[in-house]
């Protein structure tokens, strides 16, 4: 036998006992599946809130405190619409002494044991919704198995939940609805069922950036449905989407400055609303403290917040003011108006004007853009309750605007100004607010014999008090 032969046999040799192992293996894995001659299957489900993914990075973020499971809900549902197995591990105390389910932080769940004949089955599982959310809870959770959804009157599959984000108190364990329909196909070999849960909310994630310590004093997001499906394959229907959430600014609203000292930014904590369908984009106001108020408005280039999404959102507060012209005249007795001088800051548009005077203010155009804005469009507004000041004629979509304020001084009206304009391919919407006071006439004596215009035709003299006695 020469070597090489030799080395084949040592070989063959030393692979034998492993080679005969093989089927015993085999067999013993075979004996361990359950093949179910008796036409069930014996499994388990697991059930796994998913992960929150960036609508920007397309990244799954992990989430945070209260954002996962407090309660849930399992219905196997068989072809006829017959519930063939409920699972509510909340109701068997199993969550009750759960910390974790108790703060809404369980990621994920799995059965004990249990049997279904094999078939084609739908399985629903609802996570922390409750009767708060839509009446019907009750009537789910109370089902039995092999109870007819459709002698029951339930219809699973067009469940709609009316402003859910709107309820969401995690202080008072009312913790983010969550949602999953998978059709699974269930052989005797079958040993476990996944199901993953959405969030049927989306997050926004908000930063503001502007001038350091401007202060934000009032802030808004909205735009988004009123109303969402249990479920993502079925189609939303009469929805509004005119739903606003006022955000609460957090500290003292100021945007703090960063390295280079001029501009500043504020993080708005994350805050949830409701998942909406495309085609309605979202709206964002923001008022700051800057030059007595002004009303930042925009609409977002998204129309879409997917379920379990996180929308991160940037405000730039771009520092486009306006250019204003005023101007203001008197009426003395027998005269023709008299313009005079409009005490006027330019800067925080404070405007001072002689009691009972008639007044001009035009837009010109904004500050802060260059040549190219088009569509500049003014809407003026009259403080709600306040009498004494008055426009004449149209207010709505001018740039120039006419009025009279009462004849008394020291009164002070706060008029908003909403001016949209268009520029580099973006629309703009700002809501200014104009200080209007009225000052004592004789603080404007300028139409004195050494200061009048000729073409007016009258002095306009200090007042003088006549004594007159009994002759």
């Amino acid at each position: 036998m020469n070597k090489m032969k030799q080395h084949i046999y040592k070989a063959m040799l030393w692979l034998l006992p492993w080679l005969c192992a093989v089927p015993l293996a085999s067999c013993s894995f075979d004996d361990d599946i359950d093949q179910g001659g008796d036409g069930t299957a014996t499994l388990q489900l697991s059930i796994t809130a998913r992960e929150e993914g960036d609508l920007n990075t397309r990244a799954d973020e992990v989430g945070t405190n209260g954002e996962y499971m407090h309660n849930l809900c399992v219905l196997i549902v068989g072809g006829n619409n017959v519930v063939t197995k409920k699972l509510l591990p909340n109701t068997d105390d199993e969550f009750a002494g759960n910390t974790a389910a108790q703060q809404g932080n369980l990621k994920s769940w799995v059965s004990d044991p249990f049997t279904l004949p094999e078939g084609t089955y739908t399985v629903y599982a609802f996570a922390n919704i409750d009767t708060y959310y839509d009446g019907l809870w009750g009537s789910l959770t109370g089902l039995g198995d092999g109870e007819s959804l459709t002698e029951k009157g339930i219809d699973i599959d067009n469940i709609v939940l009316e402003d859910p984000a709107a309820k969401l108190n995690f202080a008072e364990g009312k913790f983010i609805p969550m949602s999953a329909k998978q059709t699974v196909v269930v052989t005797a070999a079958t040993k476990s069922i996944s199901i993953g849960l959405d969030r049927l909310v989306s997050k926004i994630r908000m930063s503001i950036s502007g001038k350091a310590n401007t202060k934000v004093t009032a802030l808004s997001f909205g735009g988004y449905a009123d109303k969402i499906t249990l479920f993502s394959d079925k189609t939303l229907e009469g929805a509004t989407y005119t739903t606003t959430k006022n955000i609460t600014v957090p500290g003292d609203g100021t945007l703090k400055a960063d390295g280079t000292g001029t501009t500043g930014t504020l993080v708005i904590p994350d805050f949830y609303v409701n998942s909406s369908p495309a085609g309605h984009p979202f709206n964002v106001s923001v008022t700051t403290d800057e030059m007595n108020g002004i009303t930042y408005e925009a609409t977002t280039a998204r129309s879409e917040l997917p379920r379990n999404s996180i929308f991160p959102l940037t405000l730039q507060l771009n520092d486009y003011g306006l250019d204003l012209a005023a101007q203001c005249w008197v009426s003395p007795i027998g005269s023709m108006p008299v313009e005079v001088t409009v005490g006027f800051t330019q800067d925080t548009y404070e405007i001072t004007v002689p009691e009972g005077c008639q007044f001009e203010f035009t837009v010109n155009g904004i500050n802060g853009a260059t040549a190219g804005v088009t569509g500049l469009s003014c809407t003026w507004n009259m403080p709600d309750g306040v009498s004494g000041i008055d426009f004449d004629g149209e207010a709505a979509g001018v740039t120039t605007v006419k009025g009279h304020v009462t004849a008394s001084a020291g009164k002070t009206f706060d008029l908003s100004l909403l001016v949209t304009w268009q520029y580099n391919g973006a629309t703009y919407n700002r809501t200014y607010t104009v200080k209007l006071t009225t000052a004592d006439l004789t603080n404007y004596p300028l139409y004195s014999k050494q200061t009048r215009t000729p073409e007016f035709g009258l002095d306009y003299l200090r007042h003088e008090m006549l004594n007159m006695f009994k002759k």
